[in-house]
């Protein structure tokens, strides 16, 4: 046909076995039924992700219709629409949204059918109108439809339409995006995909000739691509399949650090103790510090004593600034120390207990603070400090160390960080994070883990090597100097608000540290 333009390209792909598809389409499934509404509509997951109601029928069942308002957003801005025409685990399920944001409207229909637990054929389907005035608005316009054929992509008997298929139409242009699979190769999927495309109406000349001068880029910027994605399919793709769709994810990671003596460490724990004490007030106000910190209970470090610690308003909107309380509940250089923090607002809370500063054996504590200021993590932990010098020692046991819980809304998880020698007066410090969702969020987390696994693995092994680079940066200034010279200037950079920003400055930190804690 005269001006249409035509692309093909193939690659070869790691497959994905059809009962983990269904397993992941039933996960999603599950997860959308179990949604928690409250009495009166509204939809509650402990995230900020606007505002969703059930303004009309049952969850999921026929004639339900939900309204939708997005975060920082106005009700009169946006009108949001989500209507259920249809729910059947078993047989054929359609949801379709109407959307008007700022004048950009747009109609969906979304069709999944089920045969048994069984994804059959997914299908969708819309239009945009954009916002534009006058004869420009024609041009604002598309339409779209989507559909993927389970049974056929998985057939033995082969194909006779392209199973996952995609079309776009425009005013001035129309374009179509088949993949098909032939036949398997060396146990990889031999997949073909054509894109066509051409022009309408008065651009249908314009279009042919401008494809014809372009022809060969748009073939080697398509190529590229293709390319592209089947070197990140077939990466990540193995690993995905071989672990399958797992509840419980769970990440570990092993660095070598350098190792501190227990006896400077401890005599460090007894210096820092010591240095609280020392802090002078004047009228109730912390001296020789540019911190804002209060006494406004009791008598300095004694029981019953109550701190202010003032931060900075962040800017003018704000007519207070943050605050953070905290109370001495027990104080005892031989025996247990515990304190208790609140913050106002979104503000952490928790607390923070150790045996005995002198001879230091279990430290524990427990903090709920807010993330993105919209949604609520707890954790508490313990370290085992005997177990710890016992494991590094070479004489521990399976126990690891230092243990903490994580609580949220969508899901708990656990952390674990054991100790042992390594060679070269190292030691060897292996950090395991595991997580599983919760109630409604099990299936959606373990699918996320699933298709993200790669991206959260490879993050969580970044922050441990940072965090292990930080502490080889800062540990020989400190294990120079004396124990008492290093836990003044701990306690001085952590009054003084250093501490926050201090392990990310790449080295000048550890200079400074290193000046404060030189021997006269």
């Amino acid at each position: 046909m005269i001006g249409m333009s035509r692309f093909q390209s193939s690659v070869a792909l790691a497959p994905v076995p059809r009962p983990l598809m269904d397993e992941v389409v039933r996960a999603l499934l599950d997860a959308l039924e179990e949604l928690p509404f409250t009495d009166d509509g509204h939809l509650e997951i402990g995230a900020e992700i606007g505002d969703v109601r059930l303004v009309e029928g049952k969850h999921l069942t026929a004639g339900a219709r939900y309204r939708i308002v997005p975060p920082d957003m106005e009700s009169d801005e946006a009108d949001i629409e989500v209507k259920v025409v249809s729910w059947k685990r078993a047989g054929e399920s359609r949801i379709e949204l109407t959307s008007d944001v700022d004048g950009h409207v747009l109609h969906a229909r979304l069709e999944l059918r089920m045969v048994g637990q069984r994804a059959h054929t997914l299908r969708a389907a819309g239009s945009y109108q954009g916002p534009g005035p006058g004869p420009l608005r024609k041009l604002q316009r598309a339409n779209w439809e989507a559909e993927v054929r389970f049974e056929e992509w998985w057939s033995v008997l082969g194909q006779r339409t392209s199973p996952i298929s995609l079309r776009v139409k425009h005013p001035l242009a129309i374009a179509s995006f088949l993949i098909d699979r032939g036949k398997d190769k060396d146990e990889r999927w031999a997949v073909e995909g054509r894109l066509r495309s051409r022009g309408r109406w008065i651009a249908r000349p314009v279009a042919a000739i401008a494809l014809l001068a372009v022809r060969s880029r748009v073939r080697r910027a398509l190529s590229d691509g293709f390319g592209k994605a089947e070197a990140a399919w077939n990466g990540f793709m193995p690993d995905l399949v071989e672990r399958g769709l797992q509840e419980r994810v769970t990440l570990r990671h092993q660095v070598e650090v350098k190792p501190v003596s227990r006896e400077w460490a401890e005599e460090y724990v007894t210096a820092l103790h010591q240095a609280v004490e020392g802090l002078r007030f004047e009228k109730g106000r912390l001296t020789d510090t540019s911190a804002d910190v209060r006494l406004i209970e009791g008598e300095h470090i004694e029981a019953g004593s109550r701190y202010r610690f003032f931060h900075e308003a962040e800017n003018e909107d704000e007519r207070e600034p943050e605050s953070l309380d905290v109370s001495v509940a027990a104080w005892d250089l031989a025996g247990p120390s515990r304190v208790e923090f609140s913050g106002t607002g979104q503000g952490p809370t928790g607390w923070a207990e150790i045996d005995s500063a002198q001879k230091p054996a279990v430290v524990r504590g427990a903090v709920t603070m807010s993330i993105e200021e919209f949604t609520q993590l707890g954790l508490e932990g313990e370290a085992n400090l005997e177990r710890w010098w016992a494991d590094v020692g070479g004489s521990g046991g399976d126990v690891p160390a230092l243990t903490a819980t994580i609580d949220h809304r969508l899901g708990e998880g656990s952390i674990s960080i054991a100790g042992s020698p390594a060679e070269g007066d190292r030691w060897k410090v292996d950090v395991t994070v595991a997580v599983e969702g919760r109630d409604w969020a099990r299936p959606l987390i373990a699918v996320a883990a699933l298709v993200g696994f790669a991206a959260i693995d490879d993050s969580f092994k970044d922050l441990v090597n940072e965090t292990a680079e930080n502490w080889d940066g800062a540990i020989p200034g400190a294990v120079e100097s004396e124990p008492r010279r290093a836990a003044e200037a701990t306690l001085r950079r952590a009054m003084d608000g250093a501490a926050d920003d201090g392990a990310a400055d790449d080295g000048a930190a550890d200079d400074g540290a290193r000046d404060d804690v030189r021997p006269d």
